[in-house]
């Protein structure tokens, strides 16, 4: 079986591939070429612009593709062209969703008055009701161009996708961490800490629920919607399966570094996160119920957290 990974050479697309080869299939990266794609020399490579339809589909039927994993469908405008490419060779698409979709989302942007949902959402949770959440945010992620994030939606592609007469698969994953994360998702532990000082966190952040996922396990969950039969058609959350607030992942890290700081509250406005606080409502958590495709595509962690924090730690030093 080979399967495709559009803009496949990098964080999470990179760690897919492997875990392909794990499970004895065939992975191709698709990517354009400008940096250099550290994998393997059994990983096929081909090399193409994610909006050029026409190429993607020669490539795709050339190495007789039977799934594609789209690592960075962001916008409408860089992402329906991979769909439409799939589509036309008959090839399962899988579009790499987010958290994001869900309804608190929008009340942690202070963008919306839904209701504070206090558990981790299923699949089935409401979705946010408002759209392009990056419009009017300064607060983007690093390392992509100002108009994808004016564009950038992942509720408007799986609607796209849901409309699409093809086979398909959806995985929502959380923040994802772990070696060679531009963002960072730990730094705000391991820039702040200083030995001998308590660790202070923002009042109104100190108690923050969020979901994490590393790397490698969210590329097992990318590998088992491609390839298990029982994922076509289905959305999929993926993570971590249980959720930390704020000061008890201050409180997991900070020995990891060789620290004993106390973590404690600091008043509104200062402290770590109170940028944070200050720009979002952190009275909605962004968390995540991973219980489906552990039951429906049997998925478990390949990594324990112990090694996934002391890779991705040691990466930061």
């Amino acid at each position: 079986m080979t399967v495709a990974i559009i803009s496949g050479s990098g964080f999470l697309g990179r760690h897919v591939a492997l875990r392909l080869l794990a499970h004895g299939k065939k992975p191709l990266v698709v990517h354009r070429g400008l940096e250099k794609a550290n994998l393997p020399d059994s990983v096929a490579i081909a090399h193409a612009d994610r909006v050029d339809e026409e190429r993607l589909a020669d490539i795709l039927s050339a190495n007789d593709v039977n799934a594609v994993i789209d690592i960075f469908a962001l916008s409408a405008a860089n992402t329906l062209g991979v769909m439409r490419a799939a589509k036309r060779i008959g090839a399962r698409y899988v579009l790499t969703s987010s958290v994001d979709v869900y309804s608190n989302y929008a009340g942690l942007l202070r963008k919306g008055t839904a209701p504070v949902r206090i558990e981790p959402a299923t699949e089935d949770s409401p979705l946010r009701q408002m759209r392009y959440p990056y419009r009017g945010n300064s607060r983007r992620p690093a390392g992509v161009s100002e108009d994808l994030f004016e564009n950038y939606d992942k509720l408007v592609l799986e609607e796209a996708l849901a409309g699409m007469s093809m086979d398909w698969s959806v995985v929502r994953p959380p923040m994802i961490f772990g070696p060679d994360d531009k963002q960072r998702r730990f730094g705000w532990i391991v820039d702040n800490a200083r030995p001998g000082v308590a660790f202070a966190i923002d009042e109104r952040a100190y108690g923050w629920l969020n979901s994490y996922g590393y790397v490698e396990d969210v590329a097992e969950a990318m590998v088992l919607a491609a390839t298990h039969p029982n994922a076509a058609g289905q959305i999929y959350n993926a993570g971590q399966d249980f959720v930390r607030p704020a000061h008890a992942w201050a409180e997991r890290v900070l020995p990891l570094l060789g620290l004993n700081n106390p973590v404690v509250k600091a008043d509104a406005g200062s402290g770590v996160w109170a940028d944070r606080a200050d720009a979002m409502d952190l009275t909605y958590p962004l968390t995540l119920d991973t219980r489906k495709i552990r039951q429906e595509l049997g998925f478990a962690e390949v990594v324990s957290e112990d090694v996934a924090l002391d890779r991705t730690l040691s990466f930061y030093r």
